[in-house]
């Protein structure tokens, strides 16, 4: 069975790696969703099945999937559910030889049409080492006109998947849920993950990250709502103070 009609969907694909000298190698996409859901229009269960994408050399692995913010799904206990979230993970193969890629999380806006999977970063960013950064006034981080704001959005979402964040050695409690780690954001900046552990063993209900040492602000992500088998069916959005 298609997608059910109504359902808007997304391109996301990764790009086949070539190595330095020059020759194809070949990339295996598998695709993770963080839930399973009722299309609640037509009754159609979208389960948690892995989907494994394996093309020949040199060709784009790709799948289409729904975006996550849509309305118009409910969880097995009938609560209605939006802004799930998908987990890639990524190996590349040439020669027999296998390189695999930090897991990403991510979410599908609406307003997406395609997303390149080779554009959306696997860890802290870098900068360049092979030319010399510029002089330049700076606020907060921005120069020339300064829109904090869609930097501030930009990292909020960045805080909804703290593991694409998170730096180094994780504490973690008694059953194991992430209670305490270093992080770095993209520009750099150290912060620091401190996770409230859920009923469910293992999981967490909500977090806070920090930016900045002294901190200059928190993303902190709100309680979620979980049903009686202990599934999220609401993830608030992530505050800033």
């Amino acid at each position: 069975m298609a997608i059910p009609p109504g359902v808007t969907t997304c391109l996301v694909y990764k790009k086949a790696p070539v190595s330095f000298g020059g020759s194809s190698a070949k990339v295996h996409l598998e695709i993770i969703p963080s839930v399973r859901l009722i299309h609640t229009a037509t009754g159609t269960p979208f389960a948690d099945f892995v989907e494994l994408v394996a093309p020949t050399e040199g060709a784009l692995a790709q799948l289409v999937l729904p975006h996550t913010g849509q309305p118009g799904f409910q969880d097995e206990a009938g609560n209605a559910f939006t802004n799930w979230t998908y987990t890639a993970n990524v190996k590349y193969e040439k020669g027999g030889v296998i390189k695999r890629i930090p897991p990403q999380s991510f979410q599908l806006a609406q307003s997406q049409t395609e997303v390149d999977l080779s554009l959306i970063p696997t860890g802290p960013a870098a900068l360049p080492t092979s030319a010399p950064l510029a002089t330049v006034t700076s606020v907060d981080g921005e120069t020339g006109p300064v829109d904090l704001t869609t930097r501030y959005a930009t990292y909020a979402q960045l805080a909804r998947t703290p593991e694409v964040l998170i730096s180094g050695p994780i504490t973690r409690d008694g059953d194991g849920a992430p209670i305490s780690a270093a992080v770095i954001w993209p520009d750099g900046t150290a912060g620091t993950f401190t996770g409230t552990p859920s009923a469910v063993l293992g999981a967490l209900d909500g977090w806070s990250i920090t930016y900045g040492d002294p901190v200059s602000r928190t993303y902190t992500q709100p309680a979620v709502t979980r049903n009686a088998s202990g599934t999220v069916t609401n993830q608030p959005a992530i505050t800033i103070s």
